[in-house]
């Protein structure tokens, strides 16, 4: 809140503010080298997209629902500055200017964002602060509820940030990021005919925005009436080849009604006996009495836990049975939770166990909240895995003796329970014994052959030739993963499939001991000293505020 009475001539606008609104934007200026967001000069400032720090959905959603408030020390769980994304697609919010002080890590992000309601007053001026690694560290904004730092100003400059940034992570080779897809900033409103306007929704905006960004078709904004045609009735004898079709490529629920079609939908997932399963870490550690800022207690209460990751043989099975629809089953996610999977090792080593990236343990410790984030690469890979497999299948059975692929769900290793892996198949033959599988399906490189895919010399592609045949980059997140998935499945090898629509190649992995046993021994002190606290009390979701050198310290 502001101080009323003030000569607002030559006065700082930090030194407007009550005593314990001032105290605060002090703290937050600490995070920045001292600098005042709103005194950078414009000059100063980039507007260059690839200058933008990487923040993601789960960052949003971390930040104003799970962040802490510096002045209640509760959560903000600040539902409604989630649907703040319409101001942004109204076109409300101006182009955004990012300032990186030399002395530190952090980015400021600011911008404009007009009144929903009062047109011709002055825009506000929200501006966040976001790390190297995505995590909102603190905002601000200028209107009546700035102080706060969770207004739906602040939500709508967090929605642009995030989809500047998603389109970023779009570009190719010989593609340009499409920042034209943006809406366009609005800084008056004109008068126009009623049949020019766009009534669309905001959600059905937000959905064509998405899709735009993925480089989906759209339908148009405005539409025309379409006349009105005389159908003749149809039956379910005429409809019979169209019920067939959607049997077979759709989920199409009501076909589970009629009497061709019901024994189709009978479910066939394992039913593992509860007595089998183990008690999932999410939902039975967690101890709300815990003060989870009182360290002591909250290290206590892990010792008493310490066991509880452990599995015996029979409940490993029932896991991996009870689970095999993988990201289909919310079973799936829920074994996920707190453990380190094959597909986050990589990251997981090369975080710090004393100040670990809030992003990583988020994933770890909370799978669910990424699923709720569908990118059109996710999509491709997901859509095209049969295709992968199919191919791999074909050329792999004329080779090997009596050569077959079983479908797996969530495996857990007794010997080292705090890890677990969801390969997309075990393979088994006479010739060489058990392995596993990985798919991907690269959308970066979907039109490419592999050859052109090397020739492109880009660091995040996976493979690499050496002495005239293709290998797995050993410094490669892939490679972490697949050695994960080969020590915790016991198998003897893994093939890694790359596909594209043009062509595809097996690359077979075999274990790397050196390789695997300090990566182990990461995972496993992750998990006493992050993932535990975490899921015991919450320890590092309910401290998010970063720490800001006292005057002594200073």
């Amino acid at each position: 809140m502001l101080k009323s009475g003030l000569n607002e001539r030559n006065v700082l606008y930090r030194d407007k503010l009550l005593p314990d609104a001032r105290k605060r934007y002090l703290e937050k200026m600490a995070m920045i080298g001292n600098l005042d967001p709103y005194e950078v000069p414009s000059r100063e400032c980039t507007r260059d997209p690839d200058d933008l720090p990487p923040l993601t959905f789960p960052d949003i959603f971390v930040y104003l629902v799970c962040g802490v408030s510096a002045y209640t020390e509760a959560q903000f769980r600040n539902f409604k500055s989630m649907e703040a994304h319409v101001q942004f697609t109204n076109g409300w919010v101006h182009d955004l200017e990012a300032y990186k002080s030399p002395s530190c890590e952090n980015t400021v992000v600011r911008t404009k964002v007009m009144h929903s309601q009062r047109l011709n007053e002055p825009p506000l001026k929200p501006w966040v602060i976001v790390s190297s690694a995505g995590k909102v560290e603190c905002a601000h904004c200028t209107c009546m509820a700035g102080i706060a730092e969770t207004c739906t100003h602040v939500g709508a400059l967090l929605f642009k940030l995030e989809a500047t940034v998603r389109i970023r992570g779009t570009k190719t080779v010989t593609d340009v990021p499409a920042y034209w897809v943006l809406p366009s900033n609005l800084s008056k409103i004109h008068p126009e005919v009623g049949y020019r306007i766009n009534y669309t929704s905001s959600v059905a905006q937000r959905k064509t925005l998405d899709q735009r960004i993925n480089m989906q078709p759209t339908a148009p904004a405005i539409r025309s009436r379409a006349q009105k045609l005389k159908t003749p009735p149809g039956n379910l004898e005429d409809l019979s080849p169209l019920l067939d079709t959607l049997l077979h490529h759709s989920k199409a629920v009501g076909l589970s009604g009629m009497e061709k079609y019901y024994a189709q939908y009978t479910q066939h997932t394992a039913a593992a006996p509860s007595s089998a399963l183990p008690p999932c870490l999410a939902k039975s550690l967690y101890d709300e009495s815990i003060d989870a800022r009182d360290l002591s207690a909250v290290l206590l209460a892990c010792e008493k836990h310490i066991n509880a990751v452990s599995v015996t043989e029979e409940q490993a099975v029932a896991v991996e049975e009870y689970t095999r629809q993988q990201h289909l089953s919310s079973a799936w996610y829920d074994y996920r939770s707190g453990r380190i999977t094959a597909s986050k090792m990589h990251a997981v080593y090369a975080t710090s166990l004393e100040r670990p990236s809030h992003t990583v343990f988020t994933q770890v410790c909370y799978p669910h909240i990424q699923h709720t984030v569908s990118t059109v690469q996710t999509r491709w890979g997901i859509s095209h895995e049969g295709d992968a497999r199919k191919a791999y299948t074909e050329s792999r059975a004329a080779y090997h003796t009596n050569f077959k692929i079983e479908p797996c769900g969530f495996i857990i290793n007794s010997s080292f329970p705090e890890i677990g892996a969801s390969p997309d198949g075990l393979t088994m033959c006479e010739c060489c014994g058990k392995g596993c599988l990985e798919v991907k399906c690269p959308f970066k490189y979907r039109s490419c052959n592999i050859q052109q895919a090397l020739d492109m010399k880009d660091k995040d592609f996976c493979l690499q030739l050496s002495s005239d045949n293709l290998q797995l980059k050993r410094h490669h997140r892939f490679y972490t993963q697949i050695q994960t998935q080969i020590f915790v499945t016991q198998s003897n090898h893994c093939d890694l499939v790359v596909w594209t629509e043009n062509d595809f190649t097996v690359v077979r992995v075999f274990p790397d001991q050196e390789f695997w046993e300090p990566r182990l021994q990461k995972a496993q002190e992750f998990f006493k000293k992050v993932c535990l606290p975490e899921l015991v009390a919450k320890y590092h979701s309910k401290d998010m505020q970063p720490h800001v050198p006292s005057e002594k310290e200073q």
